[in-house]
């Protein structure tokens, strides 16, 4: 453990990292991040123990600690007229940070509260035109041929599909990878309809900042949440509404509701582990909003580029993070969410996967 600890010191700490990410430091920031996380706790797992147990877990503290010690070298410094507001490179190492790798399958939560982490076990998963390499283990300890080979994508490391031969640890399936098939549309319509609601005792005022899901209103999704007003016009019914966490800016707590007028009736149990975003697609399918998808690119290219209205769901996001360079956003364009290099041969899987969700497809290549 003494050692380790050395490793993560003052320019030890810059070459460690800048080694770690095959000698360069050019690498966006999302990817340094992503791999000192696993660099460290690589380091303090392999300091602890030898075996992928509880006792050699490492905890989120002395995660986030060692982490941030090891990426001071590459801390931006804020300009003199800034007033220091500039965002670091190690304060965006956070519990949230961590969170994300553990769901791409990097990090192992040792239990539901995530106080404790262990290395996943490497992996790779068929992507179709690639693979996407899975676990904890960080690039300085991959065999050289593939270092060679790998490429990096914010917080994800691919490989071509010519590295089987090097390849000396296992392979999960990208149905496993994406996790549990979710429920049907119309699955969760009827769900929706037959969640029991009860009186409500008070009528909400302003400051609850309770706002109402309008599956009727333009424009991609997140702008259908319209703030909950007595005077709305909407039809008396069921609806979704939302209301501020107080605790965690950018987090809702989700009920269901009987509306007239713009009025509370009845409500249900508030919750927020939900998925929002495919439960708005299944209300959209139910009110007769059309979602379009469009293929645009160069006909004879390699890669083609998807255009979406709204947000997908965080299981197809998962699988378009993968497959596509990047994802850009286009405030202004009704078809914002603007996905990338996304190669030919991958567009029958996407299609597949976006299908569900009541997607239809157009496609507008320039000849």
């Amino acid at each position: 453990m003494t050692i380790t600890i050395a490793l993560l010191q003052g320019e030890q700490a810059r070459y460690f990292v800048t080694s770690s990410l095959l000698g360069t430091v050019q690498a966006a920031p999302e990817t340094l991040q992503a791999e000192a996380v696993r660099a460290v706790l690589w380091a303090l797992y392999r300091g602890g123990a030898n075996s992928l147990s509880s006792d050699s877990a490492v905890s989120t503290r002395t995660l986030l600690h060692h982490t941030r010690h090891l990426l001071l070298p590459f801390a931006r410094q804020p300009p003199a007229s800034s007033n220091g507001a500039t965002t670091t490179t190690t304060e965006q190492i956070n519990r949230q940070f961590l969170e994300r790798l553990a769901e791409q399958g990097d990090l192992l939560p040792i239990n539901r509260a995530g106080s404790h982490w262990l290395p996943a076990p490497p992996r790779l998963i068929p992507l179709g035109s690639r693979y996407l390499l899975a676990g904890g283990l960080p690039l300085h300890a991959l065999p050289g041929t593939l270092q060679k080979q790998i490429t990096l994508r914010t917080t994800l490391r691919l490989l071509p599909l010519t590295t089987d031969k090097d390849w000396p640890y296992g392979y999960q399936s990208l149905t496993s990878w994406l996790g549990p098939q979710p429920p049907s549309l119309r699955e969760l319509q009827s769900a929706f309809l037959q969640t029991p609601l009860t009186p409500v005792e008070r009528t909400p005022t302003a400051s609850d900042q309770i706002e109402v899901y309008l599956p009727q209103s333009r424009g991609p999704q997140e702008e259908r949440w319209q703030p909950l007003i007595p005077t709305a016009t909407a039809s008396p019914g069921r609806y979704l509404l939302r209301r501020p966490d107080r605790w965690q800016p950018g987090c809702f707590h989700y009920s269901i509701a009987w509306l007239n007028q713009g009025r509370i009736l009845q409500e249900s149990q508030p919750g927020e582990n939900q998925d929002i975003a495919r439960l708005c697609y299944a209300l959209d399918q139910a009110a007769g909003k059309q979602a379009i998808a469009r293929w645009y690119g160069q006909a004879g290219s390699e890669t083609l580029a998807l255009h979406l209205e709204s947000r997908l769901p965080r299981r197809e996001y998962r699988l378009l993070l993968a497959l596509s360079e990047c994802l850009t956003t286009e405030r202004s364009a009704p078809l914002r969410y603007r996905w990338q290099g996304i190669a030919v041969e991958d567009r029958p899987r996407i299609e597949e996967t976006l299908w569900p969700l009541g997607l239809t497809f157009a496609e507008h290549l320039n000849r």
